[in-house]
């Protein structure tokens, strides 16, 4: 989903989002002074919202932004009374803290909520891929890679995490100068990754779940950080220093219609994944048996 597809919604359904507030839209990309707000609501008693959306994580610069248009529209019309609200898909908890503390009011959009509302009311999103169904070899590992797929106990299937407190994965996944080719660190299990196998890209967290599906493409090697890549580390300081990785190419996203931890951990059969057993790491092996049970969730 793009971040107008997140505020088109917002805009139309506010009562899904906020209920009780009561909001009716102003206007959409309201234009004051030459710059564009996102979204701007008045409720029932005639108090003014101004809403800044932003996809994936809550960066500093968002505060500076809705600053600048509440402090364009007061001083055109200081009788009113404005309130100015955040919404992202992840709200760093420090960042809250403060945003609150200097009457920025913060929400989190979790990608299940706008995949819900979505489907409620049929809105396509933007970026939606056409609905087919995977070839069945294009999911199942390379005869390359020396693996017997029919063997249950087999590994030829590895979810590769990240912390979307650390990493913006869902920018990553959405920015056109990394496409469908992404690099990923090889923390655990280097010596049985390899060329041909399957990857789940996995987000921790709240919303914790597979958000794309890849092809692994090298055996893990010594790799400096992407360039592309660099800016979705939360950390701007981190040294991205050579180390152990792999490029994957990306078969499928899923970041409109994830497929959910909740989801999971429901499934029979799926009890022992080892992300349920050992959530801490970067590289958790999949049966082959839990693969061909997960694949059949994926949608189209």
């Amino acid at each position: 989903m793009l971040e107008k597809d997140i505020e088109n919604l917002v805009a139309l359904y506010p009562h899904e989002f906020f209920p009780n507030e009561n909001l009716s839209l102003i206007g959409q990309q309201y234009s004051i002074e030459g710059k564009r707000v996102d979204i701007l609501f008045e409720d029932n008693l005639k108090r003014k919202l101004i809403v800044e959306i932003k996809r994936g994580i809550l960066t500093r610069e968002a505060s500076g932004q809705i600053a600048e248009y509440y402090g364009l529209l007061k001083s055109k019309n200081q009788n009113e009374y404005y309130e100015m609200l955040l919404c992202a898909n992840v709200i760093p908890k420090e960042r809250r803290i403060f945003l609150e503390h200097i009457g920025i009011e913060c929400k989190e959009l979790g990608i299940a909520l706008i995949s819900e509302i979505a489907k409620k009311y049929q809105y396509e999103f933007s970026d939606e891929e056409p609905s087919i169904k995977i070839p069945a070899h294009t999911l199942s590992p390379d005869d390359s890679a020396g693996k017997n797929t029919k063997d249950n106990e087999e590994i030829s299937v590895w979810i590769f995490q990240g912390n979307p407190q650390r990493y913006d994965i869902l920018n990553a996944l959405a920015d056109n100068d990394i496409g469908n080719n992404i690099h990923w660190l090889v923390n655990q299990h280097k010596n049985k990754i390899k060329k041909g196998h399957i990857g789940l890209l996995w987000m921790s967290g709240p919303e914790a779940g597979i958000y794309a599906i890849t092809r692994i493409n090298n055996d893990p090697k010594l790799m400096t950080e992407y360039a592309p890549e660099k800016k979705y580390w939360i950390d701007s300081s981190k040294e991205h220093h050579e180390a152990m990785r792999v490029e994957m190419t990306i078969i499928k996203k899923l970041v409109n219609y994830p497929i959910l931890k909740k989801k999971l951990v429901g499934i029979k059969d799926l009890e022992n994944l080892s992300i349920f057993k050992q959530f801490q790491g970067t590289n958790f092996p999949v049966r082959n048996a839990e693969w061909h049970i997960i694949s059949k969730y994926l949608p189209g």
